[in-house]
């Protein structure tokens, strides 16, 4: 076997570290027979790893069909012996076969997850086995050092997994070569190193990062010029010990305050405190046990300031600075350097280099009018602010300099911030006496830029024609014309097929429109034309249903239409009919399916919404009643209106026909029809429903005479918790508080302030409100009822059950009780999954088109949407309940204050749809928001203004005066009455004068 051929032999075998083993003792000659027959052997390498990879799969494929059969005789013996139906089954083998885990996914498709018999898909990294036996080997045996540098960077050994490359045997190949070549090689492969955007967690960003830094701390080579290493090397947080040992320690650290890419890789290091794993710690640490030069790394840090860059790139350089706290003795020796930086340096810069400077008193007075006169000129408030303050102490200390510093003080007194004017003149007025004709001029100079009462105040102390040029006349301001609201549109007949054609072609229709005529007409012909409906219904391809509890319509019009078609047959599941055709080759096939009771088929409370269980109920006990042949002439729950609403006058008629017939109808028809009748009746109507003799009848009447269902009261409330997990809701006693009893700092996330709903049923103003007693039908009636008067869950997640699924139904189920379909919709606001949540506008569109109070829960649902987008189509909800005067500004408002307040919404981005909500026509509604939005908008006693606030409050004063707004708000007057002259201060004065104005 010649050498060539074992080293390929420990290749193909994929162990990168006997091959390093094999190639580092090689000779001249085998090094040289091994390099000149590697680069043919790339995609020979490449084609036996694939060629094991599918072998392994079929292996893993073949072993997996033999568990399936397995598994099959195993249900099958199981089924047999207990003759179980299909839903006990499922309950039941769990425990009996000691595998664990969802049954339903394991009998319908026996697929076993274990290492046995595979993960299902192969790892990627299982394809990349053989690149690093081959880099290995061409780091041993190629000659040159740029020839090893050129073969590991080969693009053939890009991997197609995320595993990283191997360090070790590679370091172990070139182990044997000369000192001055392996140094070479480390030089090389450091040249090489780019900055990438890393991949995963882990990944060093670079391929040659890892081997380039290995190799130099092995070799102890003197790391190049070259900063993409520098951003490599500290792309791993160390803590101090760690740093303490690296070799390249003194060589790189120097080199952070000169390498571009450093500060911005580093920015998110936090300084209060320093994490111990970071290089703020590491090199604080450091420095104070003289790890590292405590000076070098100050003179360091102010180097990289005066180099310049913005605030992003500096901000790890400045936390450093501080870190590290300078002696008034170190400032002082780089005096000259932190003066040069109060001009142009970001503000954060510029503002610890006033803060050092200030400690001083050794600077020289031309020194100190010269960074005054830079730092005056800035347009940072703060920093002027600061710079005048500073100003001040000197004029203090030293009233005859008053003259020299005046230079400084002009350029405030033009400041666009009125504050920082205001300042300016202040001290100017104090320190008056000092200034003589020499200050005095630039000071008039610079007075010709203050607001008329500013320059007054200065005339008052140094004389003169301060006057300047006469303020220009104001331009008229645009007559405010709002635009014209929609109106919602108007309720369009209910469409009800009349033919048994037309029965048919609403059959299937998902759109609840469609699915609630098919509903009606299917009962109507059933009973008056059966066996014509039952002859066009042959015709309809057959659809089975799905596995499991049916938790969509589609599956229960199959099982009734297949029961109506063969009366007392019970429809095959689609699950078990799919197996008896895909799996009847093994010769395994399942046990018949027993008949079984529509009601076993529903969902339960926990598994969907309320309004969902109503109307799969529906459905439910039309085919328990065609089982029992019980089915009534017709349905009472068919709307007249597309809102969903039902004509109490046809309700009365449609009794009327039932009595007439001797029927009864269906317990969730009854209650779905009485939750469709409108708020307001006709009194010719609720006296001809004062005749009704039945069951039904008497409680339509009730309902029909104002004593049906009071306005339940729906209130939402936000529940915060420190935890990183939304499971916390689910615990019985969660960590935790409500979110208007606390005030937690720090900025929190949707999900860990949970928006809780409660819906508490109301109370009937006047008259008898109770139900019937001993009925069943109407006691049946109020139980669904009252199914839809619970609270939702808190948080419904993605794919936790069947919630929402019908959410396109809702409006139509409640549509003279808006606020509790909005509260069941609640939970689901979020959702982005099949079930289509609230990701479209339609389904707030049909609210505000429905009747009934609004509140908390619609006012939330209004404001996630608007938050989340501006398009015309999301707002068309706002501009119906607006246009109709049901817009719940206020509960919108507070939402909306909320929101800012905890960071959740920017200012700007609040004040845009507020802006939007002005051009649209609702000016009105929106300082409506807009003043139940104040109180969380405003700054409290000794809390810093947030940005962009004084501008919201103009805009605010603006729409007041469209409106034509008055009354009081608290928490505006009490910061109006507040001392200062703040811009804020003064917005909400002149707010305060307006609302307050006759």
């Amino acid at each position: 076997m010649t050498v060539w051929e074992e080293v390929r032999g420990l290749i193909d075998a994929g162990d990168a570290f006997e091959v390093a083993a094999r190639v580092a003792g090689l000779d001249a000659a085998g090094r040289k027979e091994v390099a000149r027959e590697l680069p043919g052997h790339v995609p020979v390498a490449r084609k036996v790893v694939r060629a094991a990879v599918v072998r392994r799969l079929s292996d893993r494929a073949d072993a997996r069909d033999r568990a399936r059969k397995a598994r099959w005789a195993a249900y099958e013996r199981f089924a047999g012996e207990r003759g179980a139906s299909r839903e006990e089954i499922l309950r039941q083998w769990p425990a009996s076969d000691g595998w664990g885990g969802d049954m339903e996914g394991t009998w319908e498709d026996p697929w076993p997850c274990t290492p046995e018999y595979g993960w299902g898909y192969p790892d990627r990294s299982e394809y990349d086995v053989w690149i690093d036996p081959m880099r290995v080997a061409g780091a041993g045996t190629l000659p040159g050092a740029a020839a090893v540098v050129s073969w590991l960077g080969r693009r053939d050994f890009e991997r197609v997994g995320t595993s990283p490359d191997l360090i070790e045997p590679v370091l172990q190949a070139v182990a044997a070569r000369p000192t001055g070549w392996q140094a070479d090689l480390a030089v090389r492969l450091a040249l090489r190193v780019r900055v990438r955007r890393r991949r995963w967690a882990g990944d060093p960003g670079d391929r040659s990062l890892p081997l380039a830094l290995a190799l130099l701390r092995r070799t102890g080579a003197t790391p190049p010029g070259h900063d993409p290493l520098v951003v490599g090397w500290i792309s791993t947080p160390p803590d101090a010990e760690r740093l303490r040992e690296d070799p390249l320690l003194d060589a790189l650290v120097p080199r952070l305050f000169q390498a571009q890419g450093v500060g911005r890789a580093l920015r998110l290091e936090r300084a209060d405190p320093p994490a111990a794993e970071s290089w703020l710690g590491a090199l604080r640490t450091l420095a104070a046990d003289g790890g590292v030069d405590r000076a070098a790394l100050l003179e360091g840090c102010v180097g990289r300031f005066l180099r310049g860059g913005d605030a992003t790139d500096l901000r790890f350089f400045a936390r450093l600075h501080e870190l590290l706290e300078p002696s008034p003795a170190e400032v002082a020796s780089r005096a000259g350097d932190y003066l040069r930086l109060l001009p142009t340096a970001p503000g954060p810069v510029a503002e610890l280099a006033l803060k050092h400077l200030r400690r001083l008193d050794c600077l020289a007075p031309d020194d100190v009018s010269e960074a005054l006169s830079g730092l005056l000129f800035r347009a940072e408030g703060g920093l002027v602010r600061a710079g005048l303050a500073w100003l001040d102490r000197f004029l203090r200390q030293e009233p005859e300099r008053a003259d020299a510093l005046s230079p400084a003080l002009a350029p405030a007194l033009g400041h666009q911030a009125r504050a920082v004017q205001e300042r300016a003149v202040r001290l100017a007025v104090e320190h008056a006496a000092s200034f003589g004709p020499i200050g005095a001029e630039p000071l008039r100079d610079g007075a010709d830029r203050l607001p008329a009462d500013l320059r007054g105040r200065l005339a008052e102390s140094f004389g003169g024609d301060l006057r300047g040029e006469p303020e220009p006349e104001p331009v008229p301001e645009e007559p405010f014309v709002p635009g014209a609201l929609p109106a919602p549109p108007p309720a369009a007949a209910f469409p009800v097929p009349d033919t048994v054609q037309e029965v048919l072609a609403l059959c299937g229709k998902k759109d609840w429109t469609y699915a609630e005529g098919f509903l009606a007409g299917f009962v109507r012909f059933a009973v008056e034309d059966p066996v014509r409906l039952r002859a066009a219904l042959a015709a309809h391809p057959a659809v089975q249903p799905m596995p499991g509890r049916w938790a969509r319509p589609g599956d229960w019009v199959s099982a009734i239409v297949a029961e109506f078609a063969d009366p007392g047959a019970e429809p095959l599941p689609w699950d078990l009919a799919s197996v008896r055709e895909t799996r009847s080759g093994f010769g395994i096939l399942p046990p018949a399916v027993r008949p079984e009771s529509p009601w076993e088929r529903l969902p339960s409370e926990a598994e969907v919404s309320a309004p969902d269980r109503l109307v799969l109920r529906r459905h439910a006990e039309i085919l328990a009643a065609l089982k029992e042949g019980g089915l009534p002439p017709l349905l009472l729950a068919t709307p007249t209106l597309s809102t969903g609403h039902l004509d109490p006058a046809e309700l009365v008629a449609r009794i009327e026909e039932l009595e007439a017939a001797g029927a009864e109808p269906l317990p969730a028809d009854l209650a779905q029809a009485l939750l469709r009748l409108p708020r307001t009746v006709d009194p010719a109507t609720v006296a001809r429903a004062a005749a009704l003799t039945s069951v039904a009848g008497r409680e339509a009447a009730r309902w029909l005479a104002g004593n049906g269902l009071p306005d339940p009261v729906v209130t939402v409330r936000r529940f915060c918790s420190p935890g990183a997990q939304p499971d916390w809701m689910r615990t019985e006693d969660p960590a935790g508080c409500w979110l208007d009893e606390c005030e937690p700092a720090g900025e929190l996330q949707s999900w860990q302030a949970l928006a809780v709903v409660s819906i508490t049923p109301g109370e009937h103003p006047a008259g008898d409100g109770g139900a019937p007693v001993g009925e069943p039908v109407v006691r049946a009636a109020a139980s669904l009822i009252a199914e839809l008067l619970v609270a939702p869950p808190p948080f419904l997640e993605e794919g936790h059950g069947g919630h929402g699924t019908l959410i396109g139904w809702w409006p139509g189920v409640m549509p003279s009780h808006r606020e509790v379909i909005a509260a069941h919709m609640v939970p689901l606001r979020f959702r982005s999954d099949w079930t289509g949540g609230l990701t479209d506008g339609p389904r707030l569109t049909d609210l505000a088109c429905a009747q009934g109070p609004v509140g908390q829960a619609t006012a939330l649902l209004l404001v996630e949407r608007l938050a989340l987008s501006l398009s015309v189509y999301r707002r068309r909800a706002v501009q119906y309940l607006s246009a109709t005067g049901d817009l719940p500004a206020t509960c919108m408002g507070a939402e909306f204050g909320q929101r800012v307040r905890r960071s959740w919404l920017p200012l700007d981005a609040f004040r845009a749809i507020m802006e939007d909500a002005v051009r649209e026509g609702t000016h009105r509604e929106a300082w409506a928001v807009i003043a139940a939005a104040l109180p969380g908008l405003l700054p409290a006693a000794g809390e810093r203004p947030r940005k962009g606030l004084a501008g919201f409050l103009a805009f605010a004063r603006q729409v007041a005066g469209w409106a034509g707004a008055t009354g009081e708000i608290p928490e505006l007057t009490a910061v109006a009455g507040r001392k200062g002259t703040s811009r804020v201060i003064g917005e909400c004065r002149g707010l305060r004068d307006l609302l307050s104005a006759p």
